[in-house]
């Protein structure tokens, strides 16, 4: 019964870094009452027939059958579903025949000790944390630091095998330390899913109250606008009588001071960027903003499209480059910023110049990307705006070029858009 409790466990923790393997390929699946209900099926099934007959065919295809129906719950795509499959069965395959071939005489429909099949998870779990860390090092993905990690079933592998050929613990007191272990490695397992979907909503909750904070202040920069307007209107009447007085006397002159005065009025300076792009608009409103609090000399050219598809995309994108060159020109004497945007012909041409402080390495040269990776002082908060910004531009199949200037830090971005 002991070990049958083993078996069952160690199964269940099979099933569970199966589904984290599909998940690798195919992404994470929203709906997760199908993908429960599948998994239960399959556990029950796959432990029932391992247990009743211990023959390794039907147990290669109870596996087969419950690895595609965990897939089929991710796509319906039959080629897609019959290569994940057997990709994920092989490498659970491939850990079961390493550890039974080396340490047990294997023959079919023997019942073996419960401890080499937590070896065997143990195992799975390492493959598991490194096809992991590989996929997202190719997907430029900044949240996977689970490396460390394979030290944890490295250990337990470790201490499962001192104490059953060190001879220190036999039979059943060898199973419990192998539960004890497969426990924590699980409860490992959990809380780093937790850390890390905590990790995610911090940052999303962060990039959401920056969003609200760009839109309240755009529309205060409006309704600051349409007072004046409003202001401008009330007193038109007065304004013209003055221009015609002015005109009768062949006043030119004072006719242009006058025309300025007006301008002057309703002009907002809140408002420094007016392109006609809302979402573009109120993120460089509110950026500049700040820039022009803390920096000396800020320049702005921006010439956009009223309509621009992916505004949420460019938003990212600017806000991420704004406060990353605020951040640095505040540091400096020059505090200097000019930020120019144009959209022609479907390429949108950014560059951004700012002040900062030049570092030379032990060879004499400027560190110029590293520098702009490290001016900040919370850098792993830096790490997610930079790599956002990156992976934009690797979406619109653009370059990004970084280049130091003297005390001129420049960063130009080329992105090709369709026409709106």
């Amino acid at each position: 019964m002991f070990d049958f409790a083993i078996c069952a466990l160690t199964n269940l923790f099979r099933i569970f870094l199966v589904d984290r393997f599909v998940a690798l390929f195919l992404g994470q699946k929203k709906g997760k009452n199908a993908k429960v209900i599948v998994c239960v099926v399959f556990f029950i099934i796959n432990t029932a027939l391992y247990w009743k007959f211990h023959t390794a065919w039907i147990n290669i295809f109870s596996n087969l059958m419950g690895i595609c129906a965990i897939v089929r719950v991710y796509t319906k795509s039959v080629k897609t579903n019959i290569f994940v499959t057997c990709s994920v069965y092989l490498i659970n395959c491939g850990c079961d025949v390493a550890v039974y071939s080396l340490f047990t005489d294997y023959q079919d429909g023997q019942i073996y000790n419960q401890v080499y099949a937590v070896v065997v998870l143990f195992l799975i779990l390492i493959c598991e944390l490194l096809a992991e860390k590989l996929i997202t090092i190719q997907k430029n993905a900044e949240t996977a630091q689970n490396f460390p990690l394979i030290l944890v079933p490295l250990c337990s592998i470790a201490v499962i095998w001192f104490f059953v050929y060190a001879g220190t613990y036999v039979g059943r007191e060898a199973a419990i330390v192998s539960l004890g272990l497969l426990v924590i490695n699980f409860l490992m397992l959990y809380l780093y899913n937790l850390l890390m979907r905590s990790v995610s909503q911090k940052y999303e909750a962060q990039m959401l109250e920056q969003k609200a904070r760009v839109y309240a202040n755009q529309l205060e920069v409006i309704r600051q606008s349409e007072e004046k307007m409003k202001i401008l209107r009330h007193d038109m009447k007065h304004h013209l009588n003055e221009i015609r007085l002015l005109a009768g006397k062949y006043h030119a002159a004072e006719i242009g001071k006058y025309i300025d005065c007006m301008e002057q009025s309703i002009q907002n300076p809140d408002e420094m960027v007016s392109s006609g792009n809302v979402e573009i608009d109120s993120v460089l409103n509110y950026m500049l903003q700040k820039a022009r609090d803390k920096l000396d000399d800020v320049i702005v050219k921006v010439i956009l499209p009223e309509k621009m598809k992916h505004a949420f995309d460019m938003n990212v994108l600017v806000g991420n480059l704004l406060e990353n060159a605020i951040e640095a020109a505040v540091q400096t004497d020059r505090k200097y910023l000019k930020v120019t945007m144009v959209f022609k012909r479907g390429v949108l041409k950014i560059r951004m110049e700012n002040s900062f402080l030049s570092v030379e390495t032990e060879n004499g040269k400027q560190r110029g990307r590293q520098h702009f990776l490290t001016t900040k002082k919370e850098k792993e908060q830096h790490g997610f705006g930079l790599k956002s910004v990156e992976k934009i531009v690797e979406a619109y199949n653009g370059t990004m070029e970084v280049t130091p200037q003297k005390d001129v830090f420049c960063v130009n971005l080329i992105l090709y858009m369709p026409e709106p």
